[in-house]
């Protein structure tokens, strides 16, 4: 387990550490971590998404993987909506955006490179398919829940709903490169060197903002409702995902493995950002995102140590 902790985890969440410590000493602040994630979102990570998704081999496909870690995730987003809005008595919008938070995984830089130095390449079709079903559907279908329940702005639910995709680098990305797999073109040249060398610096940057971000976060336990989620995110996701993968579908190994990996991720930063634009309140939201992303470090080692 130690082996796998300095060798896998420790050198992915040292980086969060580093921005977190850089943003603690005012070496870089709120503003140099909003450029930073400007350029990952617009420039670094469209291309890295474009390269997993054009490169991955969907004729390997286990459609029963992605039924399986997506009913986890979805018992688990309608059990968070449930607790935060029938208990907690939150407002739907922020109810779901917790739910997405208990969710969906920050998979593409925390997961992915973690699952590829345990793995090697037969990590990257499950780790992308995870990546690919979450914009889609869980992302996708948070954003047109908030847009059904009205946003401060103009325009009619479809046309606020289709232009959160079709102005997004990273949705534009993503159906490139399913165009590209599908259609068995090859991107071993330029267009495949570009593609991977913009794209290695995705992860790095985000995850250093990330910690840039977080640095302004109080660090609280108190708030049940944290708690809650928390467990949600690292515990129950992982346990409903093994009963799925292991006794339901009995899939391979190689499919369990990192898409448990996926399952005791952190929470992916994105219901923060979608908190940001809809103008639901981000408090508990950034306090999840931050406990997840230190609390994950335990639950991913001790998978990892599990199945790798």
């Amino acid at each position: 387990m130690l082996s796998i902790f300095g060798n896998a985890v420790l050198p992915v969440f040292a980086v969060v550490v580093m921005g977190y410590a850089f943003g603690w000493l005012k070496l870089f602040g709120k503003s140099e971590a909003s450029t930073i994630n400007k350029t990952v979102f617009y420039v670094f990570l469209p291309a890295l998404l474009f390269k997993l998704v054009a490169q991955a081999s969907f004729d390997k496909f286990e459609p029963l993987y992605v039924l399986g870690y997506l009913g986890a995730e979805l018992v688990v987003y309608l059990l968070t909506i449930w607790l935060s809005y029938g208990i907690f008595k939150r407002c739907m919008r922020e109810s779901l955006l917790l739910g997405m938070a208990a969710a969906y995984c920050n998979h593409t830089f925390f997961i992915l490179p973690i699952a590829e130095v345990l793995y090697g390449q037969d990590a990257l079709l499950p780790v992308t398919a995870v990546i690919v079903i979450d914009n889609l559907l869980i992302l996708g279908g948070t954003v047109l829940a908030l847009e059904l329940m009205g946003k401060n702005g103009t325009g009619s639910t479809f046309q606020n709903f289709c232009a959160t995709f079709y102005t997004n680098p990273n949705m534009i990305a993503l159906a490139l490169g399913l165009v590209v797999s599908l259609s068995g073109f090859s991107i071993d040249n330029g267009i495949g060197f570009y593609a991977g060398f913009v794209g290695s610096a995705a992860a790095p940057a985000s995850l250093f903002a990330l910690g840039l971000v977080l640095n302004g976060q109080p660090f609280k336990l108190a708030e049940p409702l944290v708690v809650s989620v928390t467990a949600l995110k690292l515990l129950v996701v992982p346990a409903i995902g093994w009963v799925l993968f292991e006794m339901v579908f009995a899939l391979p190994d190689y499919w369990v493995g990192p898409g448990m990996l996926v399952a005791a991720g952190p929470s992916g930063v994105l219901a923060f950002v979608i908190g940001v634009q809809y103008g639901v309140p981000e408090k508990l939201l950034s306090q999840v995102i931050l406990v997840t992303t230190f609390f994950s470090v335990v639950t991913v080692t001790a998978v990892a140590a599990l199945t790798a």
